[in-house]
């Protein structure tokens, strides 16, 4: 081989050297590495883990984990998720150490987390026990990978409160999915310095001008000396003061010269009655009887018996293919349950939009919303939950869900299209019936979903 193609192959085998590990401490793809487009997420120093103190032989890494804590704290979506994979299927000392860090200083676990993080606080909090590191340690590498994902999730949300969120970074915007710079629809900043966060699920119920025009009223309002109230404590909100209000909707159906007509009614709140929501009326009444808060007779809702046990009927989930607008298959997940909503097909509706669900068209004339942060969890070709970035598992089946072959094999693109129905909508209906039901489904915008990441293992 002639000298100068053995330079320049030594030269090829350095560049590539460098390039993966660039792309190991950042998450990128190869292509992006190698153009110089790669983003770059300062986390907190973390230096190289001495095992010793878990009782592991060993030295762990830990710049990943602090990339993968710098782009959750800058917002990056496309960064957090190959970040958080290439953690979850490294060395389980990582997420021990991360893990272990925070819920050792913690009297609590803390409201929603996962069972596995309960499970997992027990054992970290008595950090004056011995044997401690080790038993942590022991802890994470028993964990099911879905387990592992959940604690490593909660234990994310910790580590960014702890540093403060900081504004999106230019790589987070370069690296949003479209293309196209990144922005927070949810959050209208007005001049006084009062910011409005609006409830997930509101854009389809309301344009953006009128959720503008909400905001101008309660301005003027509160000029005038009329303040705006907070829905759930009855107490004013001051919109000149309030670093945050919270603005969410409630529907109702009113009865008009014999008619029903749908309508939509703002709900104004501080950020510490409760999260913004979209509300079926029903439950937004009941809600305010039990915090002891007026409500017309006319509104008042029965007492529900509490501590009541009875069967319940199995949810329905359905597994096939749907075509992509523009061409292609895609796995298709719908879920159903079992059980109708205690607030009927509007309070079904209501939590769907609030947990961030959009209408899907499945007649291939529009393209499939997104649901960042949503993802199935598959194991050894079962699907077993469904997983949010919020919240944990959404949805899970004790043993997974078995899938088909050809479902498998289009998962293999590692995305999916979740769809959800309200109770009764579809059952086990087959072939060209499920197809009719879906689309009675569609027709009256009750079929709710999204393109979801797939994680985990197909075979």
């Amino acid at each position: 081989m002639p000298k100068n193609d053995k330079t320049r192959r030594r030269k090829s085998h350095a560049e590539r050297d460098r390039i993966k590990a660039k792309k190991a401490a950042s998450g990128a793809s190869y292509t992006s590495a190698q153009s110089g487009t790669v983003h770059c997420h300062r986390g907190p120093e973390l230096p190289a883990l001495d095992g010793s103190g878990f009782g592991a032989d060993r030295t762990a890494d830990m710049q990943t984990a602090s990339a993968l804590i710098g782009a959750c704290l800058e917002r990056c979506r496309s960064c957090q998720a190959s970040l958080a994979d290439q953690v979850l299927t490294g060395d389980r000392l990582v997420v021990a150490s991360l893990a272990g860090t925070v819920y050792a200083l913690l009297p609590s676990p803390g409201f929603g987390c996962s069972p596995a993080t309960r499970r997992f606080h027990a054992v970290a909090h008595d950090t004056g026990r011995d044997g401690y590191g080790p038993a942590v340690l022991a802890a994470v590498e028993e964990m099911s990978a879905e387990d592992l994902e959940a604690l490593l999730e909660d234990t994310l949300d910790l580590w960014a409160a702890a540093a403060g969120a900081a504004p999106a970074s230019p790589a987070a915007e370069d690296g949003a999915p479209d293309g196209q710079q990144e922005q927070e629809p949810r959050r209208f900043d007005v001049a006084g310095g009062t910011a409005y966060l609006l409830s997930a699920g509101i854009d389809q119920l309301l344009d953006r001008e009128e959720m503008q025009a909400l905001i101008q009223h309660a301005e003027k309002s509160a000029a005038a000396g009329d303040a705006v109230e907070c829905f759930l404590c009855d107490q004013p909100l001051d919109v000149a003061a309030e670093p945050e209000i919270h603005l969410g909707v409630a529907m109702r159906t009113l009865t008009l010269d014999g008619r029903e007509l749908d309508t939509v009614h703002p709900v104004f709140t501080h950020p510490g009655c409760g999260r913004t929501r979209v509300w079926p009326w029903a439950e937004l009444m009941a809600e305010r009887q039990r915090r002891g808060l007026e409500v017309a007779p006319e509104d008042r809702q029965p007492e529900r018996p509490a501590g009541q046990q009875h069967p319940r009927n199995a949810d329905y989930t359905t597994f096939s293919l749907a075509r992509r607008p523009g061409g292609g298959m895609v796995p298709l997940v719908l879920i159903e349950p079992g059980e109708p909503d205690a607030y009927g097909a509007e309070g079904w509706l209501a939590a769907r939009l609030s947990e961030g669900f959009k209408p899907v068209d499945l007649s291939g004339q529009q393209p499939f919303p997104k649901l960042d942060g949503w993802s199935l969890r598959c194991d050894g070709g079962r699907l077993v939950s469904v997983m949010t970035a919020s919240t944990g598992a959404w949805y899970r089946q004790e043993g997974g869900w078995a899938t088909p072959g050809e479902w498998r094999k289009a998962a293999r693109q590692r995305s999916a299209l979740l769809l959800v129905v309200p109770s009764g909508s579809v059952g086990e209906r087959q072939g060209d019936q499920w197809l009719e039901a879906v689309s009675r489904a569609a027709g009256a915008g009750h079929l709710l979903g999204g393109l979801v990441a797939v994680r985990g293992t197909l075979s």
